[in-house]
């Protein structure tokens, strides 16, 4: 009887540790899924792969005007491959790369200031296109170039060499649950700590350590 006690007493505290694990095992997960890595990679070069689609070009890689792809002939070429789907078109899921003053020759914004001509990318196959700018791509997005301003610019590559201090950053993926640039993701953002779950683990051997003591004792005085 007493060994019945023990082995439900036992039962009833692993049932009840349960859920904390996990859920504590659960929140580590979700905390690196929620700042992925980019898919998206992009470069500045003289011409387009047929995996890569082909954003907009400039005129050199510092220090340059821009222009559209199909509407001027500058050497050089911003071009990106990443998802299945991905394109250029400033409709469906998609976010402006850039705003052109004209289709060459152009001065860049990085909002709509006014300049007619919109360069975009967009994807059939993804839930979220997200462009933004600043001095640092982070950990989900790639950069596409730099600028020198917030309108009337001129822009430059990436490459790091004479390059401007603001990066055009887009994300092409599943939804952002962060929202915008992220840094590599941070398990105490969402699991309220950066350590692992040491409390649930504990608990749950210590309801393993009840079960086999319950079940020695318990041995032990029906051996008497």
């Amino acid at each position: 009887m007493r060994r019945l006690i023990w082995v439900g007493l036992a039962a009833v505290l692993l049932l009840a540790i349960a859920p904390a694990v996990m859920g504590a095992f659960h929140g580590l997960s979700q905390s690196t899924s929620e700042a992925a890595p980019s898919s998206l990679t992009c470069s500045v070069k003289g011409s387009c792969l047929e995996t890569e689609v082909a954003v907009f070009r400039m005129e050199s890689t510092s220090n340059a005007h821009a222009g559209t792809f199909d509407g001027s002939t500058y050497d050089n070429v911003v071009c990106c491959s990443g998802p299945a789907g991905l394109d250029t078109d400033c409709s469906g899921v998609h976010d402006a790369v850039l705003f052109l003053s004209a289709t060459n020759n152009a001065h860049v914004a990085s909002y709509n200031s006014g300049y007619p001509t919109e360069v975009c990318l967009s994807t059939t196959s993804e839930a979220q296109v997200d462009c933004t700018y600043g001095n640092s791509c982070g950990y989900t997005h790639a950069c596409l170039a730099t600028i020198s301003g917030s309108t009337n610019a001129h822009v430059a590559d990436c490459d790091g060499v004479d390059d401007y201090t603001t990066k055009v950053c887009c994300y092409v993926g599943a939804t952002l649950a962060v929202g915008g640039i992220a840094e590599p993701p941070d398990v105490a953002a969402a699991g309220g700590s950066s350590s692992p779950p040491y409390a649930a683990l504990a608990g749950a051997a210590a309801g393993v350590v009840v079960l086999a003591a319950g079940g020695w004792y318990a041995r032990r005085r029906w051996v008497r």
